[in-house]
């Protein structure tokens, strides 16, 4: 519903306001969890455009698939080059290790949601 999208919008731009990167770790498809990213303003700006034009691109939307292809490093890398991440379809370990390479980068983690486990 509309009126739960806009409730989470607002505490997303109040987090971003306050200086906290706010990313989104889903089981959902990828593109329905960009969509619902982009919706609530996780994801800010219009990748196919930039894709398009070769501008770089601070958004990055991860599949679990992927994640799990991924060494630390490249999770690591991937923290630092990008803005705006949105992880799909992981799994509840997938989620702990996510986790662990914002810790490993020395940021506070917290976890919210429906789904938190």
């Amino acid at each position: 519903s509309s009126g739960i999208n806009a409730e989470y919008g607002e505490a997303v731009s109040k987090c971003k306001s306050a200086g906290i990167k706010v990313i989104m770790v889903t089981g959902d498809h990828p593109i329905t969890a960009a969509a619902i990213a982009k919706n609530v303003g996780i994801i800010t700006e219009d990748v196919a455009m930039k894709m398009e034009t070769g501008e770089k691109i601070k958004t990055a939307v991860v599949n679990g698939a992927k994640l799990k292809d991924m060494t630390k490093k490249d999770l690591d890398r991937l923290l630092i080059d990008h803005e705006e991440i949105v992880f799909a379809r992981t799994s509840p370990q997938q989620k702990l290790i996510i986790v662990e390479a914002f810790q490993r980068a020395g940021q506070i983690v917290a976890v919210t949601g429906d789904g938190v486990n």
